[in-house]
């Protein structure tokens, strides 16, 4: 299920003052606006917060049942008092369980605080409402801004019973461009079904989860190829010389599916393959240079898309392994912000994929996705995960395929007409034995480039 209507695009772009940003609103129905940002939380408390939505992504918790879960679920007493005045942690000595809307009513708090920024926003919100149609927001960090890049902006939400993206009954969308001084990479358009390679490395995973996800991965995944929408390729073992050899020899695939490992290191995102060793850790930038050419990647990996905060030097807002894939030239990155659970993981993909395979966007598939995991999931604590990023400055959809049109039933009639000038391009009927089909221009229209086919 999708949205009807095309949604409603506005685009907010933060330039850095000390800790805040000035604020640059700019949608059809605003113009450009400008407004002032406040830090939403204290910046040395930036990675704490992080953290405690972190183990939330954790079914066990509070409860621990291993040490390494212990050590990950322990704060101390000072973590505690300072999550405590943001409203994030109980008198029972844990993370609240609505901590993800209590942070996504301080954001919304903070974005809107300025008057401007209020009258802008719920300008474009009543228009969208009034239209039928979801928002989609596209925010732009340059430099300067990584603080305020890694906060979970996906939270946003007022005091409604649903957040921001997912108010009014519609499913928007959020995406994260990096303004960064260089070209803009071209974007893929291929034909044919989708080439995914999947990397699902051994190394930290157990045999258990790991066929957890490669079944759930399957039968999500298991449509599209049925149906000649794709087709996916696992490397196994996920070595470093195997995935270079897979590339060099079958040539940039559409989309690199990652599920495993990730951490930051000294300010920079590593993703786990089954080398021994830390020969086993890929550095984002090794990474950046296998993947020219490569339309997606989606990084079903803790932290995947976490930006360093709190190391000094080096450039933090690229820390993460999808923020410095986007910079080297990938076009589109989905990673995860926090720890991810399989079943999200795999949710989310097919829901994308199948968007994508089908021509339409990666962006309206990701807010399909999101409003799919919000109700699917009792504890509501994956639909936030997933962060996009993207190069593009503008609000176009990210394709990967042309549109196409759904296989006819047997018997089923067909007919599309253009008429009064109206024209029809790319089109694409199929239908099988005993179906009906028509094309028809009229009165000034045209249709070009019609493939027509009888299964």
């Amino acid at each position: 299920m999708t949205d009807a209507r095309a949604p409603l695009h506005l685009k907010l772009t933060f330039a850095p003052t000390g800790d805040g940003a000035n604020l640059h609103w700019q949608a059809d129905v605003l113009g450009t606006r400008t407004s002032l940002l406040a830090p939403p939380i204290p910046p040395g408390d930036l990675a704490l917060v992080l953290r405690a939505l972190d183990v939330l992504q954790d079914p066990c918790y509070p409860y621990a049942r291993t040490a390494e879960q212990t050590r990950h679920f322990a704060f101390n007493d000072d973590e505690c008092d300072r999550l405590a005045a943001l409203d994030l942690f109980g008198p029972t000595g844990c993370v609240l369980r609505d901590a993800p809307r209590r942070l996504g009513r301080h954001l919304f708090a903070a974005l809107t605080a300025d008057p401007q920024a209020r009258e802008a926003l719920a300008t474009v919100r009543d228009h969208a409402t009034a239209l039928g149609c979801p928002l989609s927001l596209t925010l732009a960090f340059p430099p300067g801004t990584e603080r305020l890049a890694a906060l979970p902006w996906e939270l946003l939400w007022d005091d409604g019973p649903t957040p921001l993206l997912l108010s009014r009954g519609l499913a928007g969308g959020l995406t994260r461009c990096l303004a960064l001084a260089q070209a803009l990479p071209p974007l893929r358009q291929g034909s044919g079904p989708l080439r995914i390679l999947a990397l699902s490395p051994q190394s930290g995973i157990t045999p258990e989860l790991r066929q957890v996800e490669r079944a759930a991965r399957t039968a999500a995944l298991g449509p599209l190829i049925a149906t000649g929408r794709a087709m996916v390729e696992e490397i196994e073992p996920a070595s470093r010389a195997a995935l270079v050899q897979a590339i060099e020899t079958g040539g940039p695939p559409d989309i690199v599916h990652f599920y495993g490992h990730g951490r930051m290191r000294d300010g920079n995102g590593e993703l786990r393959l089954d080398d021994p060793g830390e020969a086993g850790w890929l550095t984002a930038g090794a990474l950046a240079a296998l993947l020219g050419g490569v339309g997606l990647v989606t990084l079903y990996a803790c932290h995947g898309a976490g930006a360093s905060v709190a190391v000094e030097g080096g450039d933090p807002l690229l820390g993460g392994v999808a923020q410095a894939l986007v910079a080297a030239g990938v076009p589109a990155v989905l990673g995860m912000q926090l720890a991810v659970r399989a079943t999200a993981a795999t949710r989310a993909a097919a829901t994308m994929y199948r968007a994508l395979a089908d021509g339409r966007g990666l962006q309206t598939g990701l807010a399909v996705a999101r409003r799919a995991l919000f109700v699917e999931e009792r504890d509501g604590a994956s639909w936030f995960v997933p962060a996009l990023y993207l190069r593009a400055q503008g609000s176009e959809p990210f394709t990967l395929r042309a549109a196409s049109i759904a296989p006819a039933q047997t018997g089923a009639n067909q007919r599309v007409i253009a008429h009064n000038g109206g024209a029809i391009r790319a089109l694409r009927l199929q239908g099988r034995a005993g179906s009906s089909q028509r094309v028809i221009a009229a009165s000034g229209g045209t249709i070009s480039d019609v493939m027509i086919t009888d299964r």
